[in-house]
């Protein structure tokens, strides 16, 4: 498979809050699926671009977390995690305003990422998984729109081994939103350190995956459990998925 490049991305955030404790390294949990008014068999089947993924991974539009996007076709599916067999949370217009909140994943020759409804018009979704098309027609386009929270700090996305950073955590009110996938369908592992500036790497997420995209979190108690980590740290991927990270600073 071709390498992607490391994305890189940071955005200015406000204060937060956190859940409960743990010190230890995060392993995947079930994830609750999102939830959206049903899609009409009609619908699911007629409403999507229906673009080959023939061009190259390169040819994937790259978006950082936390930039405004917009659709850039009609019947673009959200679907409930990055995948064309997954279920489809909603079908959107042309021009429907979305944060990004990770990505790209490599699934089926696409790269998804995921993002949340910034739109006030319907159709209604939380969050979701869509294909980003390729250059120079993608189905995602940069936008400009309001939003009175961006939760993103940071983000990077790869399909192999990495450091990235730095990333500053300025508090211990901060998680990790992240997903892995393998590329072939036939499994993959996930491992990712956290280490501050020169210091000892921290073990933060230990995960095998098999032949579907596993998503998990990383709460604020893993932070405030490992004070060390306050500050500027570096991201240290050692993986053979494709994946991506992004960071959260919790709205108070």
């Amino acid at each position: 498979m071709r390498r992607m490049a490391p994305l890189v991305a940071a955005a200015l955030i406000l204060a937060a809050c956190s859940p409960s404790d743990t010190s230890a390294p995060i392993t995947p949990t079930p994830q609750p699926t999102p939830t959206a008014p049903p899609v009409s068999p009609t619908e699911a089947t007629t409403a999507e671009p229906t673009a080959s993924p023939t061009p190259g991974l390169d040819a994937v539009p790259v978006y950082f977390a936390g930039q405004k996007v917009a659709s850039n076709a009609p019947g673009l599916r959200v679907r409930s995690r990055p995948g064309t067999d997954e279920p489809v949370l909603a079908i959107l217009p042309e021009s429907a305003d979305l944060l990004v909140e990770m990505g790209p994943v490599l699934i089926d020759g696409f790269g998804w990422y995921s993002v949340l409804d910034s739109d006030p018009d319907k159709p209604e979704f939380s969050k979701g998984w869509v294909a980003a098309g390729f250059e120079p027609d993608p189905f995602l386009v940069p936008s400009d729109f309001e939003l009175s929270y961006n939760p993103y700090i940071a983000g990077y996305a790869h399909d192999g081994d990495g450091e990235f950073g730095p990333v500053r955590v300025v508090d211990a009110n901060h998680g990790i939103r992240w997903i892995a996938a393998a590329p072939d369908g036939n499994g993959c592992a996930f491992s990712v350190d956290l280490r501050p500036g020169s210091g000892t790497a921290v073990p933060t997420i230990r995960a095998t995956i098999g032949g579907v995209a596993a998503p998990g979190d990383v709460y604020a108690e893993f932070f405030a459990a490992h004070p060390e980590l306050i500050g500027d740290l570096f991201v240290m991927v050692t993986s053979d998925c494709s994946w991506a990270v992004t960071f959260v600073r919790f709205q108070g």
